[in-house]
């Protein structure tokens, strides 16, 4: 059973190598270094997108993407920067795209359990809602979830210790 993993830029040599990816979504600077694995992915199968883009311009190349990637029983690597919003959108995206029967809130809640610093870009969200003709039901299962825990941001977390 093919399935989705979601990374920063620094984690995706890694889940690269976990994850044993057939199709990639990157969202990396022109000077980004990929890993030679990712590089070696044909044209099809890696979607390259600008971060300077903006997320409603991105939505349809996901969809498009998400759709091939669909019809396959290869997993999909998605990474940005830091694998929190747009990154995470683009998951959600594709999960609905490859499950079209499946409720929204259950894909969402699938997401964040499974990523709990999961905060989707809902400006990406919304448009690719729109496209796919989902009456807002994508926009409102990420809005309904709980916040998401932002200690991803914070990876190195300082305890103090009895002296």
């Amino acid at each position: 059973m093919p399935h989705l993993a979601i990374s920063s830029l620094e984690a995706a040599p890694g889940a690269c190598d976990r994850c044993d990816p057939g199709f990639v979504v990157s969202i990396l600077d022109s000077g980004d270094a990929l890993p030679e694995r990712l590089r070696a992915l044909p044209k099809e199968r890696h979607l390259k997108l600008d971060p300077a883009t903006s997320e409603t311009d991105m939505a349809p190349a996901v969809i498009a993407f998400a759709k091939a990637w669909a019809a396959t029983d290869e997993n999909l690597l998605i990474h940005c920067h830091r694998g929190v919003a747009r990154s995470t959108a683009i998951a959600y995206i594709a999960m609905c795209v490859r499950e079209p029967d499946m409720c929204e809130e259950k894909i969402a809640e699938r997401l964040r359990a499974a990523a709990p610093h999961a905060d989707p870009n809902v400006l990406m969200v919304s448009e690719a809602d729109r496209l796919l003709e989902r009456d807002d039901r994508m926009v409102g299962a990420i809005l309904d979830l709980c916040p998401c825990c932002s200690t991803v941001c914070a990876p190195v977390v300082t305890l103090p210790l009895d002296t």
